[in-house]
């Protein structure tokens, strides 16, 4: 089709191409279009789902996944950084700190004394009054 030739022209003929690629894209699964155009030279791969992301093959590889212990949901799996450096000595790999994904309001009252320079009775009033939530585990 001359309409969609060349990049430029699929870009100013989106409106027409977009709903043509979703009726051809609904008629095989992910799987079954991998399978069929990813070894042919096409820049396209499979969108994963959380699961499938953190168990695939490139991830256990490139290590993109730390297990950790999580104050509230116990034992957890998140991404790791995806920049990996030759010179670092922590435990993923990277010069990034390893810590569990905060609580709401955990680092609230450390960042109003320490950055804002407010005074621990500020916080407390600050929180009191409703306006920053400060959770304490």
């Amino acid at each position: 089709d001359e309409r969609f030739l060349t990049n430029g022209d699929r870009v100013n003929a989106r409106d027409e191409l977009i709903p043509i690629l979703n009726g051809l894209f609904a008629n095989k699964t992910r799987d079954e279009w991998w399978d069929l155009i990813g070894g042919h030279g096409f820049p396209c791969g499979p969108v994963r789902n959380v699961k499938e992301a953190f168990d695939c093959e490139q991830a256990q590889y490139r290590k993109m996944t730390l297990e950790m212990d999580h104050p509230v949901a116990g034992h957890i799996k998140v991404p790791a950084h995806p920049a990996k450096f030759s010179r670092t000595a922590l435990a993923d790999g990277t010069n990034a700190p390893v810590l569990h994904p905060p609580m709401l309001g955990e680092h609230t009252e450390e960042t109003l004394i320490n950055l804002c320079g407010m005074h621990p009775t500020e916080v407390d009033m600050l929180e009191d009054e409703g306006i920053v939530s400060c959770w304490r585990g």
